[in-house]
């Protein structure tokens, strides 16, 4: 367009290689700190909008279910969060993680999370008080691909009756098994004992942390 350059390093142009209804495979030319231009194959969703001009979008969410559990005074007294498991076909084999799924056109991060946590587990949340109740844009695995997501911290209410006896609505040919835990002890014990699903990154990070946590306070 004639302007001044973007400052380095910067993306030069994106070829397309090959795509699916879901996913497109594409080569970056990219211009590196000292301006040697380089290439680098990525993955993208072909389910967001990256028209450009348009503001950038998350592709998905990921949930962090808190479920309250409150005496008869309506104190807290523990709270439980969930994972689910299902098949993962690119890794062969069955993975644990919190619930998630892909921003629909026009759809808040926070509208999603409510949406997929009742599909994926059955459980009716609420907009979450603990600040920041959604995060900002997150990349996942930036050496692959350019997908990103929104972690959503949503609270449920467990005397609601909807929360009773809670039943997922998966979409077809989901198949997900609900794992309910104790917050500040179940979650690394689940993935590391209990288990022989694969903990993908995120959960096992966020256990770890909240252990480490809990270590330092004490």
């Amino acid at each position: 367009d004639g302007g001044t350059p973007a400052p380095l390093p910067r993306i030069e142009s994106v070829a397309p290689v090959a795509s699916t209804r879901w996913l497109s495979l594409q080569t970056l030319s990219y211009a590196d700190e000292t301006g040697t231009v380089r290439q680098w194959d990525m993955c993208t969703r072909t389910t967001t909008d990256r028209t450009p001009g348009t503001a950038p979008r998350a592709d998905a969410v990921c949930i962090v279910p808190l479920l309250r559990r409150r005496d008869a005074a309506g104190k807290i007294v523990a709270t439980d969060t969930l994972l689910v498991e299902q098949y993962r076909p690119p890794v062969g084999r069955r993975t644990i993680e919190f619930p998630a799924g892909l921003l629909d056109a026009g759809e808040t991060p926070a509208g999603a999370a409510l949406r997929e946590l009742r599909e994926e587990t059955g459980y009716v949340g609420d907009s979450c008080k603990v600040l920041p109740a959604v995060s900002g844009m997150l990349c996942m695995s930036p050496g692959l691909t350019d997908e990103s997501v929104h972690c959503v911290v949503v609270e449920v209410d467990l005397d609601r009756p909807e929360n009773i006896d809670p039943t997922p609505n998966c979409d077809e040919g989901e198949f997900v098994t609900v794992k309910r835990v104790e917050l500040n002890t179940g979650l690394r014990e689940l993935m590391e004992k209990g288990t022989a699903s694969m903990p993908i990154l995120g959960a096992f990070m966020f256990a770890l942390g909240l252990e480490i946590g809990i270590g330092i306070g004490g």
